[in-house]
C-alpha cells in the first residue's frame, strides 16, 4: 500500500528562493534544498523550514540532522521569520556571554 501526500498549494507569487529583510538585522534568505525543505540563511545556514501536509515545521540549527524543532505554523513567511528571529536571539546570547 502506498501513501501519497502533497505539499499545500502555494500562491503564484511564492518563490523557491527569496529573502526577508528585518529592521535590525542582516538579510534572511531561504532556498529550496529538497522537495519539501527550505534552508534559512543569515550569513550562512541557520535553520530549516519543512513542509509537512499543510503545516510548516521550523528547525533551528545546521546541519539538518542536528537541528532542533522550534515551532509549527500555517504560514510560510511566518515560519522563515521564526527561524531567523530565533537564530538572531541565539547569536546575541552567545555574544553576550
Amino acid at each position: 500500500m502506498a501513501v501519497r501526500t502533497t505539499a499545500p498549494p502555494r500562491p503564484a507569487t511564492h518563490e523557491a528562493h527569496g529573502s526577508v529583510v528585518t529592521d535590525d538585522a542582516e538579510p534572511t534568505t531561504h532556498h529550496l534544498v529538497d522537495f519539501d525543505r527550505y534552508v534559512v540563511s543569515q550569513d550562512g545556514p541557520v535553520g530549516y523550514v519543512e513542509v509537512v501536509a499543510h503545516v510548516f515545521v521550523c528547525y533551528l540549527g545546521h546541519p539538518y540532522a542536528k537541528a532542533e524543532e522550534i515551532a509549527q505554523v500555517l504560514d510560510f513567511e511566518r515560519a522563515v521569520q521564526i527561524v531567523a528571529g530565533r537564530a538572531r536571539a541565539a547569536r546575541r546570547h552567545k555574544l553576550a556571554t
